[in-house]
């Protein structure tokens, strides 16, 4: 039925872009622009993955309200299936406000409490998780419900299932990192940290050392987005170092590693080897990075493909 299931965390984004970076130390300035619509990893990789052409569902957790209304309406258009969609009664959809500076970096108020504080691994159907190829869990950390224990049973059930799984991370605000996600890391197929996320849990600056230390783990890859250098991705065996597709500065980088990571899962759904995945996620990451929006500028296959294509790279089939 689904290629892929993305659960973890949905926002409905409030932008300001062109914020000057000392608003705090003056009175007030006005934004250069503004913007507002769909957010939250889980939600920006479902958006990217639909546009790359691939069946996808998403599992959230939002309120009764106005902001989850026009999440909904949004990833219906864009053809996500919404049936795993949990509106709590008891809870606000989490609406951020993102600033973004004069070099496009973002910074964001939360407000705490939202949705995405309930959100539980039995929130995601039966028949979705029975019924997908992939499970993508995006923002580990940010989710107390999948902290320890349950992200790893629930890895463990999708293996069962026969489906390959993944996660993405975001800061650990409790600081705990690695023994969040050790039990899970045992049935986890893919996992890309951001370079201060890898940081965090392998306790070194070190590629090499980070590397080292997730070794112990059965992964099939791991990866580190290093922001404007790149991408860093291995298999354990060869290294692999991709560029970022993106030049000038950015619009806005809000979901750009989101994006990233759902151009590598469509390139390695459809059966292409690593480096032409890191490729997809490079393109994917630099179309969202083109428009303000955690994921309006996010492209199609063929705009990702022509892209790499234009930076001189080729998707090439994995070798069976």
């Amino acid at each position: 039925m689904f290629d892929i299931c993305c659960a973890g965390i949905a926002t409905w984004d409030t932008l300001f872009s062109g914020v000057p970076s000392d608003l705090l130390s003056i009175d007030g300035d006005t934004a250069k622009g503004y913007h507002e619509g769909p957010g939250g990893d889980a939600v920006n990789a479902s958006v990217s993955l639909a546009r790359l052409g691939l069946r996808t569902a998403v599992c959230v957790c939002t309120g009764c309200d106005s902001a989850a209304d026009s999440l909904e309406a949004v990833l219906k258009k864009e053809g996500v299936n919404t049936e795993g969609l949990f509106r709590n009664k008891s809870c606000h959809t989490a609406s951020p406000v993102i600033l973004i500076d004069e070099s496009g970096d973002r910074h964001i108020l939360r407000v705490p409490h939202n949705g995405n504080t309930f959100f539980t691994a039995d929130m995601i159907p039966a028949h979705i998780l029975g019924n997908s190829r992939h499970l993508h869990i995006a923002s580990v950390n940010m989710i107390p419900g999948l902290d320890g224990k349950p992200l790893a049973d629930l890895f463990a059930e999708a293996h069962s299932l026969g489906m390959t799984t993944s996660m993405d991370a975001s800061v650990d605000r409790q600081g705990e990192w690695i023994s969040k996600v050790r039990d899970a890391l045992m049935n986890c197929d893919i996992f890309i940290p951001s370079i201060q996320e890898a940081r965090a849990y392998a306790g070194t600056d070190d590629i090499a050392g980070i590397t080292d230390f997730f070794r112990q783990f059965p992964l099939k890859y791991f990866g580190i987005k290093l922001g404007a250098q790149g991408l860093y991705l291995t298999d354990f065996s060869s290294e692999y170092r991709i560029p970022s597709l993106y030049k000038g500065i950015p619009a806005d980088t809000t979901g750009a590693g989101d994006a990233l990571f759902a151009g590598f899962l469509a390139a390695w759904l459809r059966g292409y080897d690593l480096y032409s995945c890191g490729l997809m996620g490079s393109a994917q990451a630099a179309s969202v990075m083109r428009q303000i929006g955690a994921c309006a500028g996010a492209g199609t296959w063929a705009d990702a493909v022509q892209m790499i294509e234009k930076a001189g790279g080729k998707l090439l089939p994995a070798v069976k």
